[in-house]
């Protein structure tokens, strides 16, 4: 089992995770009502992961504001991949024995890769209704394992403060 004081950095991680997923869903949601979705381009090479052929969209594009509400679903989800990864890793070099934990973290790991290529798939597709549709729902079903992930770090949390009494 991993230390107590390693706990409190997997509990950082793995609540953080949360936090930020939810901000990603909702940010995600002003994206859709805006109408930025495809403010960035679509279906041409210059669109996903770049915004209109840039890294960083310039003030020169059209719709720059809806373009830079896309950009921050983007940007935000290198927040949220760095939370995710960072709790996968973690997990994998101080709680392998802790099985929930590692399913729950890696679990969430590979659903957020699946899901950022569906975003660019969304994208490309011209926000094809069924491809955003399934791009919530696994937004939907990540967040579902990273609050399961969360929860059981804070059981061995709670297990590991009971240990020391």
């Amino acid at each position: 089992m991993g230390s107590p004081k390693g706990s409190a950095r997997l509990q950082f991680l793995a609540y953080g995770s949360v936090i930020t997923t939810y901000v990603l869903i909702v940010i995600g949601g002003y994206v859709v009502f805006s109408g930025s979705g495809v403010a960035c381009g679509s279906s041409g090479p210059d669109s996903w992961p770049l915004c209109s052929g840039q890294f960083i969209p310039s003030p020169s594009i059209p719709n720059y504001a809806q373009a830079l509400v896309e950009w921050t679903h983007r940007l935000f989800t290198l927040v949220v991949g760095l939370f995710v990864l960072g709790t996968t890793i973690v997990a994998w070099a101080q709680y392998r024995e802790e099985k929930r934990i590692l399913q729950f973290s890696t679990a969430g790991f590979l659903v957020l890769i699946g899901q950022i290529l569906l975003g660019m798939v969304t994208v490309k597709t011209d926000l094809d209704p069924l491809v955003s549709t399934a791009h919530l729902a696994v937004a939907s079903g990540l967040f579902a394992t990273l609050i399961l992930n969360a929860f059981t770090v804070r059981g061995l949390s709670v297990s590991s403060n009971a240990l020391q009494r």
